[in-house]
């Protein structure tokens, strides 16, 4: 008797332990957020080249790292600014999405990419970290990230501005140094 006690108690105990693990990682089954559910229908501003290699000089494993291909696609609110020239300041609500494939196989496969997505939260006069929020999937929930903020305010101090990399001027260099 006090051993089939002790089995159901492992067992229920278990199972709680499964159901609230399960629970906490709930990203694979929730739909994406609906300001970017649609990005494939936005514009893809790396149609031309898509984004490979380090040109920053400072990507280390970071979106794929050295040998990763990028995709990068903007909602229309932030697609006059991104595709314009520095100094940049995004307005309020826009969105950017980067796909990124571990190589040249899956980039042309269309498979496994992962996802990081900025959302400008709030516009300011001056570009600030808190104006930005990041998701690191598609189902991700957006928020603020001290880690993707410091690498993104390196935009700031190379004169590019808001926090973000891809923009007119960056596509520009990468099509004049090729």
């Amino acid at each position: 008797m006090k051993n089939s006690l002790a089995i159901k108690a492992t067992t229920i105990l278990s199972l709680t332990t499964i159901l609230v693990g399960c629970a906490t990682i709930t990203a694979p089954f929730r739909d994406p957020d609906p300001r970017w559910a649609d990005y494939k229908s936005w514009t893809q501003v790396t149609a031309d080249e898509v984004g490979t290699g380090n040109p920053t000089g400072f990507l280390g494993g970071v979106h794929m790292g050295d040998e990763g291909f990028r995709e990068v696609y903007a909602n229309d609110i932030a697609l006059e600014t991104l595709m314009g020239e520095a100094p940049y300041n995004f307005p309020e609500g826009s969105v950017i999405i980067k796909e990124q494939y571990a190589n040249e196989a899956d980039w042309e496969a269309g498979r496994k990419a992962a996802h990081t997505v900025s959302i400008k939260v709030s516009a300011s006069e001056t570009s600030q970290k808190s104006d930005w929020m990041w998701a690191d999937s598609l189902k991700g929930i957006a928020g603020e990230s001290e880690f993707c903020a410091g690498c993104h305010s390196i935009s700031e101090l190379r004169g590019q501005g808001d926090y973000v990399f891809t923009n007119g001027d960056f596509l520009r260099s990468q099509a004049a140094a090729k």
